[in-house]
């Protein structure tokens, strides 16, 4: 083998081993945190801070109550999700926040991955936390690689893939929650699985992989419901593609729906059974419309509560009156909130860095962070101008959580969700400006060669 069909094939595989690099070092990076298991939120309050937080009115009892163990979980929701599960396995009662009775209040996804941690868990005799930890540290690699594969898939280039999933590697926020039993990990995981199952669906068109990615999507709903309409842009691929085939569209999405129906009719059946009515997905959507009907938070909540009660409203009607109110008296005011004002609140930090601010490298996170958010929205914008009908498939799914997301109470923590497309635009992005770049200095070498031989 000569020299230059040895870095020929160096060349060709060196994206692979470049992935394999950004796996072992994020691997090592997880490690780190999972022994040293940094931020504040994870430090236990003496009884004394919690009395004095309780005797100063800056918590109510509940929130003390619950302060006693939410350090072990990382945070109220994670503490109310362990409850819930094991409440699941010692009585049989399916209710979140609640005592011993059942709700919908929550999907059933994550509460039933947590039953089956919880359960592995006991039967090897270490703490349930462990257990939820190591999962979601391997869902979290995994995402990496998923990242690269989807982008692989869609472009056609592992070197975008190779830089998509550096830009995930290197992202802080999953390096915080997969030791939470929270929603974010898995839901990302399976998110990602399924835009991945769902582009190996249309490449090869077998029943299988259609029912596989109605399902996994379907699964992702259960953890994160918000997505749940961004099956439309897989309706509108499915469309155009098969668009002189109307049978074939018809087909598969008959086999979407099985797919659909094997994870989401037992959940209905189920509510109904309990409930005597339709809920397809929970009951909680109510406070996340109040909570995102304050715009730039201008007004009082404590008079927001007031006023509810005094019209006999729950959170969701009152939230949807408080918007339409708004958008006849200052329509300016709220079309700025639901559009810029609550994009901003999902982007504005990385989400959990506010429980890191001892640690030095709390502004190279946030420089990473705006690096890959900026960088995104630029791109969204190319991707249109440059009618690039791959990354406009990719923006599409941006634009659209975006939109879903501001209907509703806009936090870092949902923006953190949608952290894996943005870095698979941003892949997409460096590539071809280092391509265009590349080709546009070989060209003026190549012109400057012409001249000099002329």
């Amino acid at each position: 083998m000569n020299r230059s069909t040895f870095f020929q094939q160096l060349y060709e595989k060196a994206p692979l081993y470049i992935l394999g690099l950004i796996l072992f070092l994020s691997f090592f990076i997880y490690i780190y945190f999972f022994i040293e298991h940094p931020g504040s939120n994870f430090v236990q309050p003496t009884d004394e801070e919690i009395q004095q937080q309780l005797d100063d009115g800056v918590i109510s009892e509940r929130i003390a109550a619950l302060k006693e163990h939410t350090w072990k979980y990382g945070s109220r929701d994670a503490y109310l999700y362990t409850e819930m599960a094991n409440q699941i396995i010692e009585d049989g009662i399916y209710g979140y926040n609640t005592n011993g009775e059942s709700n919908a209040f929550v999907t059933p996804g994550y509460p039933m991955i947590l039953v089956v941690l919880f359960l592995i868990a006991n039967t090897l005799g270490v703490e349930q936390m462990i257990i939820v930890t190591v999962f979601n540290m391997v869902l979290s690699l995994a995402t990496i690689l998923l990242i690269y594969n989807i982008v692989l898939k869609t472009f056609k280039n592992q070197w975008m893939g190779v830089a998509a999933s550096a830009f995930y590697a290197v992202y802080f926020t999953p390096y915080h929650y997969f030791r939470t039993a929270l929603t974010e990990i898995p839901g990302i995981f399976f998110f990602c699985l399924a835009i991945y199952l769902f582009l190996i669906a249309l490449e090869k068109n077998k029943k299988i992989f259609h029912i596989l990615f109605a399902v996994v999507f379907c699964y992702g709903v259960m953890l994160r419901p918000v997505i749940a309409p961004l099956v439309l842009i897989a309706f509108v691929i499915l469309f155009l593609k098969y668009r002189h085939q109307i049978k074939t569209s018809i087909v598969i999405s008959a086999l979407w729906a099985v797919g659909a129906a094997v994870v989401i009719a037992p959940w209905v059946i189920r509510n109904f059974i309990v409930f005597q009515e339709f809920i397809l997905l929970s009951t909680h959507s109510g406070n996340s419309w109040f909570a995102g009907s304050n715009p730039f938070d201008m007004y009082s909540f404590s008079d927001y509560w007031k006023e509810q009660e005094e019209l006999g409203m729950d959170s969701k009607e009152y939230a949807l009156m408080k918007i339409k109110e708004g958008f006849e008296t200052n329509f300016g005011l709220w079309l700025a909130w639901f559009t810029v004002g609550k994009t901003y609140e999902l982007f504005k930090l990385p989400d959990a860095i506010y429980f890191y601010t001892a640690y030095g490298y709390v502004n190279f996170v946030k420089m990473i962070h705006h690096l890959i958010v900026n960088l995104a929205f630029i791109t969204v914008i190319i991707s249109f101008i440059s009618r690039k009908k791959e990354a406009i498939a990719i923006a599409s799914i941006l634009i659209l959580y975006i939109g879903l997301s501001n209907l509703f109470l806009t936090i870092p923590r949902y923006g953190f969700f949608i952290i894996p497309v943005m870095c698979i635009l941003n892949g997409y992005a460096i590539v071809t400006l280092i391509t265009n770049i590349r080709n546009l200095l070989q060209r003026s070498k190549l012109k400057n060669a012409n001249k000099a031989a002329s």
